[in-house]
C-alpha cells in the first residue's frame, strides 16, 4: 500500500513537472521511506496522545529520530515489520514506565544512558546491505553520532539530579539505548556470526 501510494505521488509531481520521469525510481524510494516514516511517528504519537503523554513522546521520538538518523542501525525488510517493530519499542517503553517501581527508573536510565554511549561509540555507524557508507561519510557519521550520544547521556544525568520527573531521563535515555540495540542488530545483520576463514 506504501510503495502504491509513494507511486502515486512520483506520478503526479512528474505529470506537473515537478520532477523528471527519469528519476521516477529514485522518487519513488524516497516517498516510499517518508510516508513509512510519517506512518510509524503518527501511530505513536497517536498512543502518547491516547496514554495521556504526548509530551514524552514528542521528546522520545525526537531522541530516537535525531541519533539514529547518524548512528544507522538494522532495518526492516519491510514495512509492516518496521510498523511493528516500532510501535513495540515504544509501547515497552510505556510498559516499563508504568510497571517499574519509580525509585528504580533513575538507576535504569543511567545505566541505559552509559549503555548507548558505549554501544555508539564502539559499533556507529552501521549501514545497510543495500546503502553502504563511504569512508568519508562513515567517519562524519561517527563524529556526530558519538557527540549527540555524549549529549544525550549528559542531558540523562544532569536530568536525574533536577526536581523533574524521572519519566523525562528515562524517555531520553530509553530512546538512546533503543537506537543502540538497533546498532547491535543492524552490526549482526551485516555480518552475520560467519567465522573468519583465516583462524580456522
Amino acid at each position: 500500500m506504501i510503495a502504491s501510494q509513494a507511486k502515486r505521488i512520483s506520478s503526479f509531481c512528474i505529470s506537473n513537472g515537478v520532477i523528471d520521469e527519469r528519476d521516477r525510481e529514485k522518487f519513488d524510494y524516497c516517498y516510499e521511506v517518508f510516508l513509512s516514516t510519517l506512518l510509524n511517528f503518527a501511530a505513536v504519537l497517536l498512543i502518547g496522545l491516547v496514554t495521556g503523554s504526548l509530551w514524552h513522546t514528542v521528546v522520545f521520538m525526537l531522541v530516537f529520530a535525531v541519533l539514529k538518523s547518524t548512528a544507522g542501525g538494522y532495518h526492516a525488510d519491510s514495512h509492516i515489520v518496521c510498523f511493528a517493530e516500532t510501535v513495540g519499542t515504544f509501547l515497552l517503553y510505556r510498559f516499563i514506565v508504568f510497571a517499574v517501581p519509580a525509585g528504580i527508573v533513575p538507576v535504569i536510565s543511567g545505566s541505559f544512558a552509559v549503555f548507548s554511549v558505549i554501544t555508539v561509540f564502539l559499533l556507529a555507524p552501521v549501514g545497510t546491505e543495500n546503502k553502504p557508507l563511504g569512508r568519508r561519510q562513515s567517519g562524519q557519521l561517527k563524529r556526530d553520532s558519538r557527540l549527540i550520544a555524549l549529549t544525550l547521556c549528559l542531558v540523562t544525568l544532569s536530568l536525574l539530579f533536577l526536581p523533574v520527573s524521572p519519566q523525562w531521563p528515562f524517555t531520553v535515555s530509553f530512546a538512546a539505548s533503543a537506537v543502540s540495540f538497533s546498532l547491535i542488530l543492524g552490526k549482526v545483520k551485516l555480518t552475520g556470526f560467519r567465522p573468519d576463514p583465516d583462524k580456522l
